[in-house]
């Protein structure tokens, strides 16, 4: 049974029709006569019209199939106890042969489902790194704590877009890549100087700023594609960080740049990994402007800190 949210009489009122838009809820929250609730799903990308359909000797520009389940096998392996310690289970549903150029993830009773499809795999660009950094995305929503998204009343199960994009280095995918010989990939990338002055200004082993390098390289995948979904004119850059402040907390998608600053400062956050995020407040776990911190925090071009 879908997780529900709202009273009873909202769902009899709604019973009638299968699928409609809920207002106060995003255009792809709808409503299910069968649970009389909204099922709330969030993607990872803005929604697109942009589909990579797969088709008989296509030429991969990003992942293929092997890959893509391989991205999936390995990241269940290492999240699977993790979501299972928070009374859950995880699936990821392998949609290959769909050529949505997207990511999402929803609830359904104890399960936390993941809809990886095959198109966002196959988008120029994606690589293993990129493909992880977007499940732990997906996880961040589950995982991220607070802010949350709101829900018509209150806040829902799921963490905002710009916090799941901070679990998703901070957290995610610096969990993921632990055990990693992270020190021999990064040696085959260019690294930019700002990557490699910021990761060994505040990560201390050669293996902690291996990781922070390897991470701030796969946000940059993703901002780049993001920019490019987005139709940006202007290329993302660890140099050019978003100066646009919010006066109020955006939960939707920031913008590619945001996003790229977003990634690159859970990066650097010396904070632990294995320290959980708070559901309702913004300190542990995080680098925190509300604590004083000035690095690593949360970016302001989508966060409002409480000061």
């Amino acid at each position: 049974m879908k997780k529900t949210v709202g009273m009873l009489s909202l769902g009899i009122a709604l019973a009638a029709m299968n699928l409609i838009t809920v207002p106060g809820f995003a255009a792809n929250s709808v409503v299910d006569k069968n649970v009389q609730a909204p099922i709330k799903l969030c993607d990872f990308a803005p929604k697109n019209n942009k589909k990579i359909p797969l088709t008989k000797g296509m030429i991969m520009e990003g992942l293929d199939e092997a890959m893509f389940n391989k991205v999936i096998d390995d990241f269940l392996k290492v999240f699977t106890p993790i979501v299972k310690s928070h009374n859950a289970k995880l699936v990821i549903n392998r949609k290959w042969s769909d050529g949505t150029v997207n990511s999402d993830t929803t609830v359904s009773g104890k399960t936390w489902e993941i809809n990886a499809y095959g198109g966002l795999a196959r988008y120029k660009g994606m690589n293993y790194d990129a493909y992880a950094a977007v499940l732990s995305h997906e996880l961040g929503h589950h995982l991220g704590g607070f802010p949350r998204k709101p829900g018509i009343f209150g806040s829902s199960w799921a963490s905002n877009e710009g916090e799941a994009d901070y679990f998703a280095t901070m957290k995610g995918f610096r969990i993921f890549m632990k055990n990693e010989d992270n020190s021999t990939a990064v040696s085959t990338l260019s690294i930019p100087q700002t990557v490699s002055d910021q990761c060994a200004q505040f990560h201390k082993s050669s293996s902690e700023i291996a990781l922070c390098q390897r991470e701030s390289m796969a946000g940059l995948y993703l901002a780049q594609v993001l920019n490019e979904l987005g139709e940006g004119t202007t290329p993302v850059a660890f140099d050019t960080p978003d100066t646009h402040q919010v006066s109020r907390t955006n939960d939707d998608h920031p913008a590619a740049q945001c996003r790229l600053d977003t990634y690159f400062n859970g990066s650097i956050c010396g904070m632990s990994m294995d320290e959980e995020f708070s559901p309702d407040e913004p300190t542990k776990g995080a680098c925190a402007e509300e604590k004083g911190d000035k690095v690593g925090v949360r970016s302001r071009c989508w966060y409002k800190p409480k000061l």
